[in-house]
């Protein structure tokens, strides 16, 4: 039964909000034969949602058959051990909380439905993949200098999210997207679980957690949203291996080698796989499996289109320091940003090691490891925060569990013999849920939009109907949206594939045009055929009284 039968009838009313600009994920473009849209990007009906809620429990304790007598849901004949009903209940009772949780994280996710620029690029890369069958062996939209070997080690992601949009429109990539940030948190239950803490204890800790996490699956679509999935099932099949399961040895190489083709952070799992081998050899525990895994899985590695050579790529790429992509920065200490959940997760699990660390007896080595270092690349690269989320509510259960149990002893005797763990939990997920379904679902929507001004939809919209073709100059963050609407007729001076594609020396370039900076900012019209421009008045310096000083123009 799904998510929203088990917590009741919900109704989306659609109310049609004149004014609002929005525009659509998939647009026609003749070369792929992509799916048509009636949204282009101008002034459209958005949507907001009523919600109605018919709570009922499916899993009651009696029910009257036929014969009008109470019968138990037991063995026949005998009624259940009073240990009996008190284990269904705490699990009822669990489920229905995650349920909750799910509701609660599913809205907050349906609510950030506005496409990324990387979507555009990944979408493209996926429709030469779908009609001619091969990843480009060199860059196909831009006319300005590109490297001289293309490497797209994301092109399994492109192809993804291209097939879902194909099979099953926008609602496809919401969908997609939701699949992934549930298997995220729920893997990281599932490690916790592993470890023997109790349901109460991590779904307390999911709250958090998913903040932490939803910073990754606030874009719609991305690559690295199948790295923090994969990272949590990575977690989760370490951890059976350290308990004598065998099914992760087999299952994790094949994980490893879709990893690989979808997006670069597969060197996360290696290094998860590192820390427990090193941990294992240490202990003298599973040593076999564990090296087993290990090299299955950096063999799997090479199972890609470019074998041993896209690790020549990769190393350097991780490297990178990428000044001009504001994620990949190190994270501020103080701000009011999508990562104030990572914030919010690390002060609390530094209060929690500071108060039950000598008094949890549940200590895991790599549960101690991996926080660690998933913290510190998190304030030094923002994009890395949902990692710290995921290794938080994989291992931070013990001590978040010790810390209530030292809470509940300091209570008066009365107030702790009418406490009753699992209702508190249960209020806390339904404060949630009544919170996301007040506040947050009147903005959720399952379409995927691209709104006029965060991207150029009405300039696509202009020279794709005009069937115009010729070389358009595009600042960083548009230059993907621009590839994706108008490839093949036009192709685009800059994009945001990065060190995938261009050379230091083309970003420069492009960015002295746009911040008319120096004596040569106007080099990238000079020296090429540019037909068409682009200009952003949000961010860029250039205006259109700039451009008419310019003779060769």
């Amino acid at each position: 039964m799904s998510l929203l039968t088990e917590l009741g009838n919900i109704f989306l009313a659609s109310v049609p909000q004149p004014g609002r600009p929005c525009g659509a994920v998939a647009c026609a473009a003749p070369i792929f034969s992509r799916p048509t849209v009636s949204l282009t990007g101008r002034h459209c009906a958005s949507h907001t949602a009523a919600l109605l809620i018919l709570l009922r429990s499916n899993h009651p304790p009696f029910s009257l058959p036929p014969n009008g007598r109470v019968a138990h849901h037991s063995r026949i004949g005998k009624p259940p051990a009073p240990h009996e009903i008190r284990a269904r209940t705490r699990t009822h009772y669990a489920h229905a909380r995650l349920r909750s949780r799910f509701f609660s994280f599913a809205v907050i996710l349906a609510a950030h439905h506005f496409a990324d620029g990387d979507l555009w690029g990944k979408l493209a890369i996926g429709a030469h993949v779908w009609k001619y069958g091969t990843v480009p062996a060199h860059d196909l939209f831009a006319f300005t200098p590109v490297l001289p070997h293309y490497t797209e080690h994301e092109w399994g992601a492109g192809a993804i999210f291209f097939g879902v949009l194909k099979a099953f429109g926008p609602a496809g990539l919401m969908t997609l997207k939701m699949v992934l940030a549930f298997g995220a948190v729920l893997g990281a239950i599932g490690a916790g679980r592993r470890l023997g803490c109790d349901w109460e204890t991590l779904l307390l800790l999911a709250i958090p957690a998913a903040a932490c996490i939803l910073a990754g699956y606030i874009p719609v679509l991305r690559s690295h949203a199948f790295t923090y999935c994969f990272f949590a099932v990575t977690l989760l099949g370490l951890e059976d291996i350290r308990a004598g399961k065998p099914w992760p040895v087999l299952a994790l190489p094949p994980l490893m080698a879709i990893w690989s083709n979808v997006h670069g952070g597969f060197v996360a799992g290696l290094g998860a796989l590192v820390v427990y081998t090193a941990c294992s050899l240490f202990a003298r525990h599973q040593v076999g499996r564990m090296l087993a895994a290990a090299i299955a899985c950096g063999a799997a590695t090479l199972v890609n289109i470019y074998g041993f050579r896209f690790w020549t790529y990769l190393v350097p790429a991780l490297l990178n320091p990428r000044p001009r992509i504001a994620e990949w920065q190190p994270l501020p200490l103080f701000a009011n940003d999508a990562f104030i959940g990572f914030r919010v997760l690390f002060a609390l699990v530094a209060v929690l090691l500071a108060v039950a660390w000598r008094r949890t007896e549940k200590k895991s080595w790599p549960g101690l490891i991996l926080p660690g270092i998933t913290s510190v690349l998190a304030w030094r690269s923002r994009r890395h925060a949902p990692f710290f989320g995921v290794a938080t509510l994989a291992f931070a259960g013990p001590f978040l569990r010790t810390a209530l149990v030292d809470v509940a002893a300091r209570m008066p005797q009365r107030w702790r013999a009418a406490a009753n763990p699992v209702l508190a939990v249960a209020l806390v997920h339904g404060a949630v849920a009544i919170i996301a379904a007040t506040f947050i679902l009147p903005d959720a929507l399952f379409q995927v939009l691209a709104p006029v001004g965060h991207d150029p939809v009405r300039e696509a919209d202009i020279l794709s109907r005009a069937r115009a073709g010729g070389d358009l100059a595009t600042p960083f963050q548009w230059g993907c949206y621009c590839s994706w609407r108008l490839y093949p007729r036009i192709r685009i001076s800059m994009d945001g594939r990065y060190e995938t594609t261009f050379p230091e020396s083309t970003f420069d370039l492009n960015d002295r045009f746009y911040d008319k900076r120096g004596p040569h900012w106007d080099q990238l019209i000079r020296d090429y055929p540019v037909d068409y421009i682009i200009l952003d008045f949000t961010q860029a310096r250039l205006r259109p009284v700039d451009l008419w000083t310019v003779a060769t123009f």
